[in-house]
């Protein structure tokens, strides 16, 4: 195993608070510095953008360029005083997307990639892995090399060495990712206290048995309830509860024991089959949906709305927003509190964190290698990862929504976030720039769900879980494990589901361990993540920015 030094990582911690200084907050981008010249010549030439110098200035002011996208519907794209701004600020030059439910996109997503045709810019779930899959098909832009094109990337790279992360082994980028200044779990546990009450139950769990024990007498008084509700299927009701007891969500992790890479499926101390009996027993006792399988997502959000559920693990703020569409300030029509993290079964407590400092994201933004004017679609992403793109995005516009106020964005008061559109330029949306602090938005349970589970982590009575490695594979190596994988994928999820609904006994566990080492040479998996090159993080987490 080739092992990255972290010691660049451990430069974070200050490299952040510089930033926010050496960036500032003033929403004015880095690196617009070419000449009207350039700009004259690819308005006088049509859309010949043969001429253009880099950088290109912004706002760009030659013939309109039109990309074609293809995302998923997860925010509004009204016009606002935010989309206006951006617009122009960024001048002659739009992204004109498709936009399909999230209950469809992922498989289209994958459908396009094995074509090699894809749509000009594409968000994509798992950047590494999609790099690591397709970046030797020449399907994908080497934003690379358009790279003097980029300065506030290049700007940003000095700061948030992450962002290089997913470069292949020959220097190519073929994926857009954001930073995150501060470490922020944005995914909470919350109770019903209003279910609760009706069993006699006034107290939040202690432990993950306890909770259980609660969810079996909420459902005891009532049938018809759904004790833990959630949406987005059994693999998120699956990864919430896997990181509630500490058990490996991967098939492969980095064991920091003896810092090698392990096999879940071969593994005791992985919980792969606590884990899946967990699951299956609540799934036997009522204690999850019936039809997770096949609920949609509008249906789990309306079964919230009902109020029918005992325990929830969702982002902060959809409660407000997104299930019972709340004003900011204004209470929710049942009693529903922020929960600390029951404790697993050796006696600690475990939250993931879903932004973290020193990370790729879970999502970025993949564009075609066949794209017409590939250097200014390079511009636009760059001005999606500059400061002007992480500001517009979390705080609006400077002067109308927010305010610099000793050198930080403090927002006006009385300000309408949804209204004027803070918090929905898609792209910046997509590759995830995060703000140097957060916050509730004015919504009372967000707010305080973000307050308890910041103490929780400062005072050290929760643990946060995340990846304790950055694996970077080779162009070759990641195409084969990724074939691996993919065969793995298919005949876990269909194994583990059959096990969880009742259509397979646990008692078979062991026969599918082996049935699962009989379909892929696990010792050739293991050995690609073990002569990749495997980047150690920092243990230490940036949860604020004094």
């Amino acid at each position: 195993m080739k092992l990255r030094p972290k010691s660049i990582l451990s430069l974070l911690v200050a490299a952040v608070i510089v930033a926010a200084v050496s960036t500032g907050c003033s929403g004015t981008p880095t690196g617009n510095t070419s000449s009207d010249s350039s700009q004259d010549a690819a308005a006088s030439s049509g859309t010949d953008t043969g001429a253009l110098s880099a950088p290109i200035e912004f706002p760009y002011t030659g013939d309109p360029i039109v990309f074609k996208g293809f995302g998923y519907d997860g925010l509004p794209q009204e016009e606002t005083v935010v989309s206006q701004a951006w617009q122009e600020h960024i001048g002659n030059i739009r992204i004109e997307y498709e936009m399909i439910p999230y209950s469809d996109f992922l498989t289209k997503v994958d459908i396009y990639l094995a074509s090699g045709d894809i749509p000009d810019v594409m968000p994509v779930y798992d950047p590494q892995k999609v790099v690591n899959t397709y970046a030797a098909s020449g399907t994908l832009l080497d934003f690379n090399q358009y790279s003097d094109y980029m300065p506030n990337l290049q700007e940003y790279r000095k700061t948030y060495p992450n962002m290089d992360y997913l470069n292949t082994s020959d220097g190519g980028r073929y994926a857009i990712i954001g930073v995150q200044p501060i470490d922020y779990a944005g995914e909470s546990w919350f109770a019903n206290m209003d279910e609760l009450e009706k069993a006699g139950i006034d107290k939040v769990p202690e432990s993950v048995d306890e909770m259980l024990e609660m969810m079996r007498a909420v459902k005891e008084q009532n049938p018809d309830s759904t004790p833990f509700l959630s949406y987005w299927n059994l693999p998120y009701a699956m990864t919430a509860f896997a990181n509630l007891i500490n058990a490996q969500t991967s098939a492969v992790y980095y064991d920091t024991a003896d810092n090698t890479y392990k096999f879940a499926y071969n593994e005791a101390g992985s919980k792969r089959k606590e884990l899946i009996q967990l699951m299956a027993d609540m799934y036997a006792d009522g204690l999850i949906n019936r039809e997770i399988a096949t609920l949609s997502d509008e249906q789990a959000k309306s079964m919230l709305a009902q109020g029918q559920w005992a325990f929830s693990f969702l982002y902060n703020g959809s409660l407000e927003t997104e299930i019972f569409k709340v004003e900011p300030g204004e209470e929710l029509p049942i009693d529903v509190q922020a929960m600390t993290p029951p404790a697993s079964s050796d006696g600690k407590r475990y939250l993931p964190i879903a932004y973290q400092h020193d990370s790729v994201p879970g999502w970025g933004i993949v564009c075609s290698s066949q794209v017409e004017h590939p250097e200014i679609l390079a511009a636009y992403m760059d001005q999606v990862v500059s400061p002007f793109g992480r500001d517009i995005f979390n705080y609006g516009v400077e002067g109308v929504t927010y305010d610099i106020v000793d050198g930080k964005p403090v927002m006006r008061e009385g300000i309408d976030k949804a209204e004027m559109g803070v918090g929905t330029q898609y792209e910046v949306w997509m590759v995830g720039m995060g703000p140097n602090e957060r916050g509730g938005d004015g919504y009372l349970l967000a707010q305080s769900a973000i307050d308890l589970d910041i103490g929780n982590f400062t005072s050290g009575a929760v643990q946060a879980v995340w990846p304790p490695v950055q694996t970077a594979f080779s162009t070759e190596a990641g195409e084969e494990k990724a074939n691996i994988e993919n065969t793995l994928a298919t005949y876990v999820d269909e194994q583990e589901s059959m096990f969880i609904y009742g259509m397979r006994d646990m008692s078979e566990w062991d026969n599918f361990v082996e049935e699962v080492n009989n379909l892929i040479d696990v010792q050739e998996l293991l050995d690609l993540y073990n002569n990749a090159e495997t980047i150690l993080r920092d243990s230490d987490r940036i949860f604020e920015i004094s």
